[in-house]
């Protein structure tokens, strides 16, 4: 049987509640942006391109933190190498779309034309972040598991709060407040900063996505 959410350690808990907040925003960012190839509004695309470009951050150095500290660590205690391979060849392939993605977006704040083309890529992304989650949460409860320990799970905590840039700090908490369970709130980092800008990340979603 599957440990429960709450039985794992905290983070385990956080990398699950960061897949759930990307798979959750990118489909909305979609709309946005098909909403936006239908009604032209440059405030609200200047705010898309904005928000975007804070997601694809966060994405960007989630991936950066499990290639730099994670599969390091595990392949040094022995870890199965046919999972960590699979996982970081999925990080180069995906790396190649989120790269356009930012960069269209980018495009998006000038250029309203491209709103279309936007939306298009970010459900391409999006399907391909969904199949990388569920790989990779199969893997880490799975081939992984053997060599994965609370000071494994301590010592990426501490990997990813020392490299994240400091903008980060108000916006990935509340980020993943928005997407857990009341009792999954053991996942999110510095809980009481989550709430605390719960409010300014709606008011940002809501200037963004509508």
């Amino acid at each position: 049987m599957s440990p429960s959410f709450s039985d794992l350690p905290s983070g385990h808990q956080t990398m699950l509640l960061a897949h759930r907040a990307m798979v959750t925003d990118l489909p909305r960012i979609a709309e946005a942006a098909s909403r936006l190839a239908q009604t032209p509004d440059e405030t609200r695309a200047v705010a898309l391109s904005a928000y975007i470009d804070r997601v694809h951050a966060l994405i960007a150095h989630h991936h950066e933190g499990e290639d730099a500290y994670l599969w390091p660590r595990l392949h040094d205690l022995g870890a199965d190498e046919n999972a960590i391979a699979l996982l970081t060849a999925e990080h180069q392939e995906l790396d190649k779309f989120l790269v356009e993605w930012n960069r269209v977006a980018h495009k998006l704040a000038t250029d309203g034309s491209v709103a279309s083309e936007l939306a298009r890529i970010t459900l391409d992304v999006y399907e391909r972040i969904v199949a990388h989650a569920e790989d990779e949460e199969t893997e880490l409860a799975a081939r992984l598991a053997p060599v994965l320990d609370e000071a494994v799970w301590k010592g990426f905590e501490t990997h990813m709060r020392k490299t994240a840039p400091l903008w980060t700090l108000r916006f990935m908490p509340a980020w993943l407040l928005m997407v857990a369970a009341p009792e999954e709130l053991t996942g999110v980092p510095a809980l009481p900063v989550a709430r605390l800008f719960r409010g300014w990340l709606v008011r940002t979603q809501q200037a963004a996505l509508g």
